[in-house]
């Protein structure tokens, strides 16, 4: 496809326009930039809040946690069978502004006195309900922004973003805590979803190049397509397997029911020290999106991806070890290593599923990868909190290291992933 950007067609044809000058892709990179920061500064307070403010205890923040992430076992296949019919464009700017108006309850219910844990998980569930929506439509939108040879790329500059957005994230958390009540800071990330959806509308697809919706068949039908296509495939259910493993004990899942109490209460770190560790930390993710693209050219992908996944079990591994004295270099180096792994991991299977995906199962495909991976959250997030409720936090961070080692077995073990020396050619 030729992306609208007033250059010659021949001269398009014969040397790709830089994603970085086609105006689509830069309404859409500035929206993911804005949306990010907004987000990784919620992602940061919302648990400093719930332990804090309501007094949570580590099992309330499994709950929380799971809350935020449940939408995509619940509505996450049906999604990407109606997002194959509508326009993805359209709908990201719907869950923008949807987002921005739950969020914005919360600095509400703070000021109105009826901030509490139910209507925090409330806000939580709204919140990952319209997430569900936007994340699978912005990977299915990128191919039709960016010609298919781009998505690779545009992948790299969009995780690009993202690291930056984690990197000064937790920072900018910490220091606002220091001196705004956190309720109030969620306004940031409510306004940064409004700019989003702003720019967002920017985007012009010519008719012609708009994916094509599938016929009119059942949703049923349809999501069962979408799951036959990723299970059959042994490239796509190697890569559902494995990172649904290491989600159910990551970020998202177990370990983030756990780490902030852990930096909090364990290593008695302030909350403005717990941001400056992992904004440094966070260091590893510009790392792994700088350095991914030259990574896969030297070892190949399917190494690269298998190396990536294991990363995030010794980065866990390290983080187990901590002590009150050395609480944030340890924070720092366990951010570090699972931030750059994440980033490459992610760069590489993303663009991997694009490439060997159809453009008309692309949201359906999304759907059911989403669906297997995102699915273990909630579940994590739960068994996480109650584990640490049960047995403490630090034997929980070992059972968390080894199942995040374990996490790169079904790479391993498919020949076609192992094999890969780089991405396979482009699906129309």
């Amino acid at each position: 496809m030729n992306v609208d950007t007033g250059a010659d067609p021949a001269t398009t044809v014969a040397r790709p326009i830089s994603v970085w000058r086609q105006r689509n892709f830069q309404a859409m990179w500035s929206a993911h930039t804005v949306s990010q920061f907004g987000t990784q500064v919620t992602f940061f307070v919302i648990p400093v809040l719930a332990l804090t403010t309501l007094s949570a205890t580590t099992s309330q923040l499994g709950i929380i946690s799971s809350l935020e992430t449940l939408p995509f076992l619940l509505v996450g296949l049906p999604a990407g069978a109606l997002l194959d019919r509508w326009d993805r464009r359209r709908v990201m700017v719907t869950a923008d502004i949807g987002r921005a108006v739950a969020i914005a309850l919360l600095p509400i219910g703070y000021l109105t006195e009826h901030l509490s844990l139910p209507l925090l998980g409330a806000v939580g569930f709204t919140i990952g309900l319209f997430t569900v929506f936007f994340d699978i439509a912005d990977q299915a939108f990128l191919p039709t922004v960016v010609s298919r040879q781009q998505t690779a790329d545009g992948n790299s500059r969009l995780e690009f973003s993202r690291s930056t957005a984690e990197l000064a994230g937790p920072s900018i958390g910490g220091l606002l805590l220091q001196t705004v009540a956190a309720p109030l800071i969620l306004v940031t990330n409510a306004v940064s979803y409004l700019v989003s959806a702003v720019l967002l509308g920017f985007i012009r697809i010519p008719q012609a190049e708009a994916p094509k919706p599938p016929a009119r068949t059942r949703m049923g039908t349809q999501i069962a397509e979408g799951l036959r296509f990723v299970f059959r495939h042994r490239m796509l259910r190697a890569l559902a397997v494995a990172t649904g493993i290491s989600n159910f004990v990551g970020l998202s899942g177990a370990l983030g029911a756990v780490l902030t109490a852990y930096a909090l209460q364990d290593l008695e770190l302030s909350p403005g020290e717990l941001g400056l560790a992992l904004t440094v930390g966070n260091c590893g993710a510009l790392l792994g999106a700088v350095l991914s693209g030259r990574l896969i050219r030297l070892a190949g992908l399917g190494r690269v991806l298998i190396a990536a996944k294991s990363m995030s079990g010794i980065a866990v591994v390290i983080l187990a070890t901590a002590t009150e004295a050395r609480g944030i270099p340890t924070l720092i180096v366990t951010t570090g290593v699972m931030a750059c792994g994440i980033t490459v991991y992610n760069i590489g299977q993303v663009s991997l599923r694009q490439a060997i995906t159809p453009t008309g199962m692309q949201a359906r495909m999304n759907a059911s990868i989403r669906f297997a991976i995102w699915g273990t959250l909630p579940v994590g997030a739960l068994v996480g909190g109650y584990l640490a409720s049960l047995i403490g936090i630090r034997p929980t961070l070992w059972l968390i290291a080894a199942v995040g080692l374990l996490s790169c077995l079904p790479l391993m073990a498919t020949k076609d992933v192992r094999a890969l020396r780089t991405f396979p050619a482009q699906l129309p």
